[in-house]
């Protein structure tokens, strides 16, 4: 309990507040804060008495307004920070990349990315440069650029700088590996930058979807106060409980929503989309489980509720009948529908993953034969493929000229885009480093076109939640509008009956 109002006082102190905005490269003064809450609760509040609630009401609504504003302003500076960080990354990745080629040495790259960086970026690159100059270690590149690494984790960033450090230190070609690089890099920067874009326009329409329900909302009391300029009995259906308690709900629906979609329409740009640990869980759902063997050990169970049902019409309880049955038939189709949902996510996953491993095979194809290059690509392989990886090397390494490892490599994914890719990694190991590189590199970017289709796959799945999400408020005001006219009808039908009576 005491832990839990630490928790709660933390989260509305304006001096926590404060410093929570500074960890996050943000500027906001206590004037503009305080400031901006007092307008968000009087525009809540005013808001509140448009709508006829009750002053004490009013006031509860406001409070808790009040209380969410800090939450919304760590949410935009937050926000802000990963957006930050992710064109930090965009910056340093071509930077990086442009200066190595026109001159291959790390210490001048990282100036020149110092030189044209700004705010966390700077202050990263020149704890990197001064560790690179005055480093003792063995490891003096390596332990310069992990301080990069550290601050902005993000996998292209470890490939670029293992590239960087094996050119510098054992020298090499590398200029068709950084071309390899630079695509990708584009790539995905572009479709990050497009994927935000996206996200802003439906937050956007988010806001003036809350705004326009809130106002048709309104309808109904303007209704009845234009009806009471020309009626003798006034009506009214602001003063009933039921008007209360419905408005109440509306507007603290609008306001958690908006609030909802501030918070988690977004996500870490640098980072994985999805964790090692749900792709390994979908991995599991799809070539581990044993969905038809727990089905067949549940037909006792399903025996029993075949019985219940037949019971139950025999009696002549129908609904009771029909509600049993749908229990059945979801936990039988169930095993099958998530095995069908994993299998999906985990070959977009694959995409995505095989795409981020032949980059980095191409690039150790720069200067490594090719066995060499498939096994120092294992410890950073995306998860989705370090067990079939594992297996690959294993038995190559028993017989490097056996053709069938690469038959069976990937193949229980039964994706033929990249079945066909990898058996053509067998053919390149007898050609020249030249002719190597040329259809490496091809084969590259013909799978970054496969891993983009993946992606916008990914996206717009995504957005479209997102979009439909657009539509909620429109329920938030039927339900308030259909809850006032029912007010509105069964009012009219009591002051036609009194004046019945009356006249009776």
């Amino acid at each position: 309990m005491e832990a839990q109002l630490k928790k709660i006082l933390r989260y509305l102190s304006v001096k926590q507040l404060m410093e929570d905005i500074a960890d996050l490269n943000g500027v906001m003064s206590v004037r503009r804060f305080v400031l901006s809450t007092m307008l968000a609760g009087v525009a809540v509040y005013g808001a509140c008495l448009l709508y006829r609630i009750n002053y004490i009401a009013a006031l509860f609504v406001m409070i808790l307004a009040v209380i969410m504003i800090p939450g919304l302003v760590r949410n935009y500076f937050m926000e802000r920070s990963k957006a930050s960080r992710f064109a930090d990354v965009d910056v340093y990745l071509h930077q990086m990349t442009y200066s190595f080629i026109r001159n291959p040495k790390v210490n001048i790259a990282l100036q020149d990315a110092y030189a044209i960086s700004s705010g966390r970026l700077k202050r990263c690159l020149s704890r990197a440069i001064e560790e690179l100059q005055y480093g003792m270690g063995e490891r003096v590149y390596e332990d310069a650029l992990k301080i990069v690494e550290e601050e902005y984790d993000c996998s292209r960033i470890r490939t670029l700088h293992k590239f960087l450090v094996s050119v510098e230190e054992k020298g090499g070609r590398y200029t068709g590996a950084m071309e390899v690089l630079l695509e990708d890099f584009d790539r995905w920067v572009n479709n990050v930058y497009k994927y935000q874009s996206e996200i802003r326009k439906i937050k956007r329409d988010i806001t003036i979807g809350i705004m326009i329900s809130m106002a048709l909302a309104m309808l109904t009391t303007v209704m009845c106060s234009t009806l009471n300029m020309f009626s003798k009995e006034p009506l009214s259906i602001t003063d009933t409980l039921a008007y209360q308690c419905v408005s109440i709900v509306f507007v603290v629906l609008c306001m958690l929503f908006y609030i909802y979609t501030r918070k988690h329409y977004g996500c870490d740009w640098i980072g994985e989309a999805r964790t090692d640990k749900q792709i390994m869980r979908d991995y599991n759902n799809v070539f581990k489980s044993e969905a038809k063997k727990i089905t067949l050990k549940m037909i006792p169970l399903w025996g029993i509720m075949l019985l219940t049902v037949i019971v139950l019409i025999l009696v002549r309880l129908k609904i009771a009948a029909i509600c049993v049955a749908a229990v059945m038939v979801l936990f039988i189709i169930t095993p099958f529908t998530q095995r069908k949902g994993s299998a999906g996510r985990i070959k977009n996953d694959l995409y995505c993953g095989f795409t981020e491993w032949l980059r980095d095979l191409a690039v150790n194809l720069e200067n490594k034969p090719l066995l060499s290059a498939v096994e120092d690509t294992y410890d950073s392989c995306p998860v989705i493929m370090k067990e079939s990886l594992g297996k690959f090397i294993y038995e190559i390494e028993l017989n490097p000229s056996d053709i069938m490892p690469y038959y069976s490599f990937l193949s229980e994914f039964d994706v033929m885009d990249i079945q066909s890719a990898v058996r053509m990694l067998y053919s390149i190991g007898d050609l020249d480093r030249d002719s190597m590189n040329q259809t490496i590199n091809a084969l590259v970017r013909r799978n970054y076109e496969l891993s983009d289709k993946a992606e916008a796959a990914r996206y717009l799945d995504s957005t479209s939640m997102m979009r439909f999400s657009e539509y909620i408020p429109t329920f938030f005001v039927a339900f308030k509008m259909a809850v006032d006219m029912m007010l509105v009808v069964n009012m009219s039908v009591s002051y036609t009956h009194l004046r019945a009576h009356e006249t009776l």
